[in-house]
């Protein structure tokens, strides 16, 4: 009966959907009063989060929404004035126009929100470009531009504070390679073409692989780092190279490696998503 369940449970995961019983479980922590924010996070570890409740359960984690809901329908009314006047401001102020890509309007919101935007001569800093990565993704995923608003600048405050350990997460990411990679080949090979100084693991881990998965899969690696996951990074980087090992085997070139990196085929997302939840399950 175990096994049973364990492959169903696979079966569900992998579609990204949760079993009867996960999906009951759900429900009666959201009716609880207060809710319990801390039993939200073991969810979303433990089990595949429902579609229909993601959008809920994220605002509750992320702090966009209180505890009680009897003050969730006035917080919203805020959140959306919110938004609607720094959307305003930023268009009246002219650091947006009508053909500014959505991820950097995002940007500009914030920087006003957060009195980072300079009034003079402003322009787009590199810095930024892991919060316009996930705000760009966030407004793919989301059917209320508010809420992939609020969603980015949560998002990125998260990978703010962690930024301090990149340096060790890549070195998590090599030791996870090596001690994944059974006949030792791609990791040889990484070393042999001195890749591991030019990945862009540091962006890929700040900008927790927006535009680098599908949005199709990356809910998923989502989930786990809202429910505070953070560390699964260094588990969907070695996926992805495990996905692709035989091709970037056949590569000579450094340069080969890193295109090919950087342009990861679409329809692989969910064999890699799995793949990386498979491996911190067994890691952690």
């Amino acid at each position: 009966m175990s096994d049973e369940r364990n492959f169903r449970t696979y079966y569900y995961d992998k579609f990204g959907i949760s079993g009867v019983e996960e999906r009951k479980s759900l429900e009666i922590l959201l009716k609880e009063k207060p809710i319990s924010v801390e039993k939200l996070k073991q969810f979303c570890l433990r089990f595949a989060m429902p579609v229909l409740y993601r959008n809920y359960v994220w605002k509750l984690i992320l702090d966009i929404l209180c505890a009680n809901p009897d003050g969730h329908k006035f917080l919203m009314q805020q959140r959306s004035q919110k938004y609607n006047d720094l959307h305003h401001a930023v268009k009246l102020l002219r650091y947006v126009h009508e053909d500014t890509p959505i991820g950097k309007v995002f940007l500009k919101m914030y920087l006003v929100e957060s009195g980072q935007i300079k009034f003079e001569q402003y322009k787009f800093d590199s810095e930024f470009e892991d919060f316009v990565s996930i705000a760009s993704t966030m407004a793919d995923i989301c059917d209320d531009m508010t809420d992939a608003y609020l969603f980015s600048v949560e998002f990125y405050k998260m990978f703010i504070k962690s930024r301090d350990s990149t340096s060790n997460l890549v070195q998590k990411t090599i030791h996870c390679l090596k001690s994944e990679d059974g006949d030792g080949k791609l990791f040889d090979h990484f070393k042999n073409h001195d890749l591991w100084s030019s990945l862009p693991l540091p962006l890929w881990f700040n900008s927790c692989f927006a535009r680098v998965l599908p949005e199709t899969s990356i809910e998923r690696i989502w989930d786990k780092v809202v429910g505070g996951a953070h560390g699964i990074v260094v588990y969907v980087a070695v996926a992805i190279f495990l996905t692709f090992k035989r091709p970037l085997l056949s590569m000579k070139s450094r340069e080969d490696m890193l295109h090919y990196l950087m342009e990861l085929p679409e329809d692989c997302g969910d064999i890699i998503v799995t793949k990386a939840i498979d491996l911190w399950s067994k890691h952690s």
